[in-house]
């Protein structure tokens, strides 16, 4: 049997399930999913659902990941509501490849994993399923495995065996739709010029989950939890001198500013910083280090600011950096500029705070 493969959490259930219900029965997994976005996602998914299919000791077979094939083929349904028309297009594309791959090594039995999503319309796969599984002659393989407290435990099963959990079924248009109605921004449109790994983003994600994956390989034990944190994420920034963009790097935490005029700047040495001295503006709270200054607090050698945002501090080495300079919960703006400008600035920082449910390892005794 070929059973397509959405994402570990509705999988490893599903596919437990299918091994008691089909004993003798050989399954193959099928990782079909050229919907996910963005790609970092899409590599988070895969590696989550290969550890569960190892987990299992099924075969797990990944297919490609045609996302252009797949914005094509749903244009014009971009604004469809989840469980719409978009999805019913999407649960066509990902069947029909299913079943090519199943009639490709010979299999008769076809099914998906999306049937133990809430957030699929289960009928309305059952028939699409079966119309999909007959073009190619094939049985589709009908199974509930949510009624009679299933759901239930599908999502402990899933905390048990420490899966990832995503917050959103796939698509960069079910994403935004889903991320205006909470009122939030979605981070996972957002890639970090800067490089730098923030909690909530993918790339976090990404080596928590891997770091998940390594302490098991060497039986270290472990806890994975997910804490509420309030994420910052800085969309745009300059500073200027007499309309002139001066290279800058913004520490993370830095609130917003709107084109705000800051004068000429302090150069002056608080006794906590042995001499180091901070560029201060009368008229605001923003606070600036040349690159020299910021050399010596980092204790790195950077050459440009360039260099800074391809090769940033570590994001809790950045934090503690900020604490040094002012207070550890100030939320004013500390910017790194190439050398002490003595001329009138102006400084712009389009930045935001939002409450997000970041995944945590701790790593514990043996």
């Amino acid at each position: 049997m070929l059973v397509h493969i959405c994402c570990s959490v509705d999988s490893h259930y599903f596919l437990s399930e299918l091994q008691k219900i089909y004993p003798n029965e050989k399954l193959i997994g099928f990782f079909y999913n050229p919907n996910i976005h963005p790609k970092e996602e899409y590599d988070l998914r895969l590696l989550d659902v290969k550890r569960s299919c190892k987990m299992l000791k099924i075969p797990l077979i990944e297919g490609e990941y045609k996302e252009a094939q797949w914005n094509q083929k749903v244009t014009g349904l971009e604004y469809e509501p989840e469980k719409g028309e978009r999805c019913s297009v999407c649960f066509d594309e990902r069947l029909e490849e299913s079943a090519k791959k199943a009639k490709e090594l010979g299999e008769t039995l076809l099914t998906t994993t999306l049937l133990t999503s809430p957030m699929k319309t289960q009928n309305v796969l059952f028939a699409q399923g079966e119309e999909v599984a007959r073009k190619y002659g094939l049985q589709f393989v009908k199974i509930d495995l949510r009624s009679n407290g299933g759901t239930q435990k599908q999502n402990e099963l899933s905390k048990q065996d420490n899966l990832y959990r995503q917050n959103y079924c796939g698509c960069k248009f079910a994403l935004k739709q889903q991320r205006d109605k909470q009122g939030r921004f979605p981070l996972e449109f957002i890639s970090s010029l800067a490089k730098t790994n923030f909690p909530a983003s993918i790339e976090y994600r990404n080596e928590i989950f891997s770091k998940r994956n390594e302490l098991e390989s060497k039986n270290i034990p472990y806890l994975l939890t997910q804490q509420k944190q309030l994420v910052w994420r800085c969309l745009r920034a300059k500073v200027e001198c007499f309309a002139e963009v001066i290279p800058s790097y913004i520490f993370t935490h830095s609130q917003s500013k709107k084109n705000v005029r800051l004068g000429q700047l302090l150069w002056l040495s608080p006794k906590h910083l042995n001499g180091i001295k901070i560029g201060y503006s009368k008229r605001d709270d923003s606070l600036f280090l040349d690159l020299s200054t910021f050399n010596a607090l980092s204790q790195k050698k950077y050459q440009s600011i360039q260099e800074i945002i391809q090769n940033p501090l570590p994001y809790p080495e950045e934090l503690a950096l900020r604490a040094k300079i002012t207070q550890p919960h100030s939320l004013c703006p500390i910017v790194v500029i190439p050398y002490q400008e003595k001329n009138d600035l102006r400084l712009e920082i389009v930045s935001f705070f939002q409450e997000e449910n970041v995944f945590e390892i701790v790593e514990l005794q043996k």
